[in-house]
């Protein structure tokens, strides 16, 4: 074989350049490792250069996860009580936040491709006017860097996320801003929003279900057509293991001595220091080789320091006009407040030996040169003896207590799962918690501990329902968790019809029903499009017409009334314009028009006309922002893996 390879040079070639190219560009390891999709979402832009080169971006499932929790925690704070748990874990609403996920990676991949930058002093400027990162409303370089530890960013990270964040937006808030809406438009809108129709109504009465009788051959002929109505829901049980930390036993209380050394360890937080704001004058002088320090700068600030404590004396005056601090000296000299390890020792140590607000020091001497200081203002500080915080003190004892009763439970439960993940009573026993068991629950509904919508997600998750995995621990409060294993799993099934038979029928005679009132309502639209009165038509139906005059669109009736009344042509002259509204399956009612008023628009000033055109300018450039990210869509593919949110 290998003579022939040698003889066909040309073979040896075709084999090894696709192989020596893949290997450069992928490495060797793509020939022995096997990839994993862990995207939520994947979006691949146009080509560039025939097939290869288009963008490509993924949503993980991680970064999903993460926005989804997020505003799930958002939402509860906001509702409280009425937090509906198992509305918010719908998947619509997981599609809901993917798509608005993929529609900032649509708008930030966009703005790649259109070349679209932010300056460095765009995104210092936008930094700085963020509320989390200001002090009574001004930018805090401290709170800014408290605000970043407490993410774990770094300002090169944030400020990166920053950059990239208002290129996204750079399009879609030029497109907001730059849309116009003429006053043209304004009046139409406003008389259209404003208009008034006056309006027949007549309610039609639900008619009997047809006198014939139901045969088992008709309904099983329903049952048949209509089998995906008439399954059993896939059901789960599960053994679980609760740790709720509000009723673990632990410590009710603290004895004196251990109150009195949490006291003692966190006595700072109940000690505010003084604060000191100081302003100087500085005489500069070059660090000295070896003493005696430059004598000319020393009489200067000597100077300095015996004008500025003359009686009378304007300290920032004489540091606007002599100080070398070109910082400060615009300022008077003015350094701020002053906290320790904020300036350097031998500065700190005059200032703070300073007790009267006006005091001068002495010069003193540091790298930068001679300082002359004036203590400008002084704020007490204050300390809380222990009595005050005792009780502060002993709930925190006592809560941190409970806390770590809780993590030492959990972590034994947690560790013999690891042990074990196959079976969860080795696990509670080594524990001491007691293994309760559910009753059959969906993934729509249970009662008990499958009443929580993270239980039921887990349990029905393929780790637990087909390898029956014992599950992490499942966070459903503060200091409550839940571990499940799945003992049984009963898949969907079709339901017999002896068994649904009562269903069926009801089923059967709904639709029916439905049917015999919208053809009576049919019938009775088409009378009255030949010319027949409401009034008879109610009278024969044994009902009255009802008369609304000037209703508008935000009139107290049914939304399909008022779809459909303002959905109605104009009425010609003496002939009403008529249509069916459908109010319920089993319910119709004939809407008629007879006249219709145009909004009064002469009540609207000039102030208020200016402001609902550019509400209206406004509307209009969401949705052509809107319009933007739907040409985006139709622009790159998009792939979301629902079973993976």
């Amino acid at each position: 074989m290998l003579q022939n390879i040698r003889e066909k040079k040309w073979m040896a070639f075709a084999i090894l350049v696709p192989v020596i190219i893949t290997m450069a560009f992928f490495g060797i390891d793509s020939y022995f490792s096997s990839s994993v999709d862990t995207y939520a979402a994947k979006i691949d832009g146009p080509a560039k250069f025939g097939i290869w080169g288009g963008q490509q971006q993924e949503i993980s499932q991680d970064q999903f996860r993460r926005r989804y929790d997020q505003l799930r925690l958002q939402q509860r704070e906001s509702q409280g009580d009425s937090f509906d748990s198992e509305a918010f874990e719908s998947l619509d609403n997981k599609r809901n936040v993917l798509d608005a996920m993929v529609d900032e990676a649509l708008l930030g991949m966009a703005a790649e491709r259109d070349g679209i930058t932010v300056g460095e002093a765009q995104v210092a400027q936008q930094l700085k006017e963020m509320p989390e990162f200001q002090v009574n409303g001004v930018y805090s370089v401290d709170q800014y860097r408290l605000a970043l530890a407490g993410q774990g960013q770094t300002h090169a990270q944030f400020m990166a996320a920053m950059r990239a964040d208002l290129a996204r937006r750079t399009i879609p808030s030029q497109i907001v801003s730059s849309a116009m809406a003429s006053k043209a438009e304004l009046e139409a809108f406003l008389a259209l929003s404003q208009q008034t129709r006056d309006l027949s109504l007549l309610d039609l009465p639900t008619p009997a279900l047809p006198a014939e009788s139901t045969t088992d051959e008709q309904l099983k002929a329903w049952y048949d057509t209509h089998l995906s109505d008439y399954r059993s829901e896939e059901t789960v049980v599960i053994d679980y293991v609760e740790i709720d930390g509000a009723t673990l036993d632990a410590p009710a209380s603290a004895d004196e001595a251990t109150l009195r050394g949490l006291y003692d360890t966190y006595k700072s937080r109940y000690v505010t220091a003084p604060v000191r704001v100081a302003a100087h004058i500085l005489v500069t002088a070059a660090a000295p080789a070896a003493p005696p320090p430059a004598a000319p700068a020393r009489e200067r600030a000597t100077a300095l320091a015996a004008k500025a404590r003359e009686p009378g004396a304007d300290f920032a005056a004489i540091a606007r006009e002599s100080s070398d601090d070109l910082g400060s000296k615009a300022e008077g000299g003015n350094l701020g407040a002053i906290a320790e390890g904020d300036i350097g020792e031998e500065f700190e140590a005059a200032l703070f030996a300073l007790t009267q607000v006006g005091q001068v020091t002495d010069p003193v001497r540091t790298p930068a040169g001679w300082h002359v200081i004036q203590l400008r203002e002084l704020t007490p500080g204050s300390e809380r003896p222990f009595e005050d915080v005792r009780g502060d003190l002993e709930a925190e004892y006592v809560a941190n207590e409970r806390e770590r009763v809780f993590s030492d439970l959990s972590g034994v439960l947690i560790e013999g799962v690891y042990k074990d993940p196959t079976a969860l009573a080795p696990a509670a026993e080594a524990a001491g918690l007691k293994v309760n068991r559910s009753q059959a629950f969906t993934q729509r509904q249970g009662d008990g501990i499958a009443a929580i919508a993270q239980v039921r997600a887990a349990a029905f998750a393929d780790a637990q329902k087909t390898e029956r995995q014992v599950s992490d621990a499942i966070e459903i409060g503060p200091n409550h968790v839940v571990v499940l294993h799945v003992v049984d799993h009963q898949p969907e099934a079709a339901l017999a019809f002896d068994d649904v038979r009562d269903r069926v029928l009801a089923d059967y005679n709904a639709d029916r029903l439905a049917k015999a009132s919208k053809a009576q309502a049919d019938a009775m639209l088409k009378r009255a499009l030949a010319g027949e009165s409401l009034d008879a038509l109610a009278t024969e139906a044994g009902r009255t017409v009802a008369t609304l005059a000037a209703t508008g669109r935000r009139a107290n009736l049914p939304p399909r009334i008022l779809e459909v009344a303002f959905g109605l042509s104009a009425p010609a002259e003496g002939k009403p314009s008529i249509a069916i509204a459908e109010i319920a399956p089993d319910r119709f009612a004939l809407v008629a028009v007879t006249a219709i008023t145009a909004g009064d628009l002469g009540t609207l000033d000039d102030a208020t006309r200016e402001a609902l055109l550019e509400q209206f300018s406004q509307a209009r450039g969401v949705v052509e922002y809107q319009d933007y990210v739907k040409a985006l869509r139709r622009q790159y593919t998009v792939k979301v893996a629902e079973d993976r949110l």
